[in-house]
């Protein structure tokens, strides 16, 4: 019999592979730095894509609330979300 998933357990599998491949990727990055300062190894390992989504402010009658978002993404964040995605499918 197949298992059935949800839709927000895949979003909460990307979530965490991206925020899990990021953290290590920051880490390998800095540890690779410390070794090889300057070096084309650093940069791939840190060098990230970010997007930006416009603020979005809520004036309210007392104070005013103002939410942003911004996406960071490097290639082990990426590896992160494969290895996630991997990981949802298969177990």
């Amino acid at each position: 019999m197949a298992r059935r998933r949800g839709l927000g357990k895949l979003v909460l599998v990307i979530l965490v592979g991206a925020v899990v491949g990021s953290a290590v990727g920051e880490v390998i990055g800095l540890v690779l730095g410390h070794f090889m300062p300057d070096s084309m190894v650093e940069k791939f390992f840190l060098e990230a894509f970010t997007y930006t989504f416009p603020s979005a402010t809520l004036p309210l009658v007392v104070f005013s609330v103002t939410f942003g978002f911004a996406l960071k993404v490097n290639i082990i964040s990426v590896v992160g979300i494969g290895v996630a995605v991997y990981y949802f499918r298969w177990y």
